[in-house]
């Protein structure tokens, strides 16, 4: 009997243990910083994405792309570097899209699992998730 009440007690300490566990922060409050090129590694493009944790919630998320061989961010007026090619225009004007809709969503929906790559800006999509990740994992308690 000293035995059972033994095992009965213990599983009930295991029990609130992972209970107490499960509320456990994820992340540490602070600031932190990522930076990914994804699979474009012969790209001089970079993403650069800054968060803010605090609660365990991303308050504040900034994000960019940064041409690092014309130190230049890559925004609406990159595409005069493709003047002639009607192409990387478009791509370029996708691009732009996609990296104002990837930090919307994500602060609104809080997971990179629920933002659907948008069609043409599928890079900036790849850049983000991975600089984004790079800046979480720096955030995450280990």
């Amino acid at each position: 009997m000293k035995k059972i009440t033994g095992i009965v007690i213990l599983a009930i300490v295991l029990v609130i243990c992972s209970l107490a566990m499960t509320g456990a922060k994820q992340f540490t409050d602070g600031v932190y910083r990522g930076e990914s090129r994804s699979k474009y590694t012969a790209e001089p493009y970079w993403g650069q994405v800054t968060i803010e944790i605090k609660n365990d919630n991303v308050t504040l998320l900034s994000f960019q792309i940064l041409d690092k061989e014309k130190n230049e961010v890559f925004g609406p007026d990159y595409e005069r570097h493709f003047k002639d090619n009607p192409e990387y225009i478009t791509q370029c004007r996708n691009e732009v899209k996609g990296i104002k809709a990837y930090t919307d969503a994500f602060l609104k929906t809080g997971t990179i699992g629920k933002i659907d790559a948008i069609t043409g800006a599928t890079w900036s999509y790849n850049i983000f998730r991975d600089a984004l990740n790079t800046a979480l994992d720096k955030a995450r308690n280990k």
